[in-house]
């Protein structure tokens, strides 16, 4: 399904509103326009934001399941939304049934006091973002505490989603396309890759998905789903949570930063600050460098099947290069 335009996402974010007992005519500020549409807004001393979802993109239970995931956590006490539910006690609704553009998911969250988010993507790429390293340290005791709170809380998925594991990663059908399709990977490079999709998938074999390896998680810890908070970092947008590698939330958090002067510190604070909270061992170091470049082909299959959207084109390009970097230097390590 095409992303859906401002209008009717606000239109649609209206119809909703009354099911959680505010006023129609509540102002809407546009925080996030990508796959989903994200409004801020205000209503008496109280502040939310209002999510319309992409159609199609998750049933109904599907929808249920990531939301009941967020509250486990929030109920153990993991710095995560806090969703409201609707008047009639669930946790979204679905409007638009009479409108052209059909049936959209909709929920509400409290919104969370932030002074920015973690970083950004392009910042990140480009070797321009100024973090410390004790930052990533912060970031890998929270990803530690998601997945130590996930196995406290005894939370066991209610329906499928699509999992991040191997099928899901570098199978006949990819979760997120096939990277292979990218018409910008050819001769060299894609021959590279092609040996390197061989090596992800033998190495991450071999890694297996024990229970204290793979589980629920939340499958896309970019820097600008992490917002900066008076009280330390609060990670938000569960909407590609489902079973994977635990190692998979890791390489998402480190894997825009691999071009980044500092990559290496980056990583080896993130791998501590996770290391204090929850251990990790030889093999999921070895494993690592398999995971960081099957994050990078999950972007190149999702830009595959959205040329011309800014995101898509900047991965196709400017980021392309890196992941090709990456898939050389998984083959050059050896065999674990």
């Amino acid at each position: 399904m095409a992303p859906i335009d401002l209008p009717t996402a606000e239109a649609l974010a209206r119809e909703a509103l009354a099911a959680y007992g505010l006023p129609a005519g509540t102002e809407l500020a546009l925080l996030k326009q990508r796959e989903n549409v994200v409004f801020a807004l205000t209503a008496g001393s109280d502040d939310y934001v209002l999510r319309v979802h992409r159609q199609g993109y998750h049933s109904d239970a599907e929808l249920s399941c990531e939301l009941d995931f967020v509250r486990a956590l929030h109920g153990e006490g993991v710095a995560v939304p806090d969703f409201v539910p609707a008047a009639d006690g669930r946790g979204f609704q679905v409007v638009g049934g009479a409108r052209r553009a059909g049936p959209h998911q909709v929920d509400l969250q409290r919104r969370i006091a932030n002074h920015g988010n973690f970083g950004d993507e392009r910042t990140a790429v480009d070797g321009t973002a100024v973090l410390p390293p004790e930052d990533f340290r912060a970031l890998g005791g929270l990803i530690a505490s998601i997945h130590d709170a996930t196995a406290r809380s005894g939370y066991a998925m209610a329906v499928p989603r699509d999992d991040w594991d191997l099928e899901g990663l570098i199978g006949a059908q990819p979760a997120w396309g096939d990277p292979l399709r990218l018409a910008e990977l050819a001769g060299a490079d894609r021959e590279t890759v092609v040996r390197a999709i061989a090596r992800v998938r033998e190495d991450l074999a071999a890694y297996g998905s024990p229970e204290h390896r793979f589980g629920p998680i939340h499958a896309d810890l970019t820097p600008e789903n992490v917002l900066r908070t008076a009280d330390g970092l609060v990670l938000i947008d569960f909407d590609d949570f489902a079973a994977g590698w635990h190692l998979f939330d890791l390489a998402t958090a480190l894997y825009f930063y691999t071009p980044h002067p500092r990559a290496a510190e980056y990583r080896a604070a993130l791998f501590a600050g996770y290391e204090a909270v929850r251990p990790l061992d030889d093999a999921d170091r070895a494993a690592f460098p398999a995971m960081l470049l099957a994050r990078g082909l999950t972007y190149l299959g999702w830009s595959a099947d959205r040329r011309g959207e800014p995101t898509a084109e900047w991965h196709a390009t400017t980021v392309l290069p890196h992941v090709v970097r990456l898939a050389r230097d998984l083959i050059a390590k050896g065999t674990p």
